[in-house]
Parts: C-alpha cells; sequence; structure tokens
C-alpha cells in the first residue's frame, strides 16, 4: 500500500511541470484566436473573462484547472 501511494505521488509531482508549462501557451493561443474571431461583444467578453480565469489560476499554481479553463476559451472561439 505504501509502495502504491508513492507512486502516485511521484506520478503526480512529474505531471504538475507539464500544465504548468502548458498553461502559459494555451492562453496565448486563445488570445491570438480572439483578435482574429468575429464573434460578437458577447461572445468575446466571456472568452476574455476564461482567458482572465486560466492566467489567475497558473499564477495561483491550479495547472490543471488553469489548462481545462483555457481550454474552454478555445473551444468557444471554434464554435
Amino acid at each position: 500500500m505504501k509502495s502504491l501511494l508513492a507512486a502516485a505521488a511521484i506520478l503526480s509531482a512529474l505531471s504538475v511541470p507539464a500544465f504548468a508549462a502548458e498553461c502559459p501557451s494555451l492562453i496565448q493561443q486563445a488570445e491570438e484566436n480572439l483578435k482574429m474571431s468575429k464573434q460578437d461583444d458577447a461572445a468575446k467578453q466571456k472568452i476574455t473573462d476564461h482567458i482572465t480565469q486560466a492566467k489567475a489560476e497558473h499564477d495561483a499554481g491550479k495547472h490543471a484547472q488553469s489548462v481545462a479553463t483555457a481550454k474552454d476559451a478555445l473551444s468557444l472561439i471554434k464554435m
């Protein structure tokens, strides 16, 4: 049981840097795509809110949440 918990802790520690590096690139991609988007102002505001939230989550160290939020922003742009 202890070895299983140790393995889970190691895998978790290794996955955090991957998410930490992914956040900024996804956020930047969302910002660039938003500039080219032809959606209405309400949709653009919702996307901007998602991008702002993703940045805040990244800064707070919540990288998995930041990635998910940034991906949501990208999916809204591609509607």
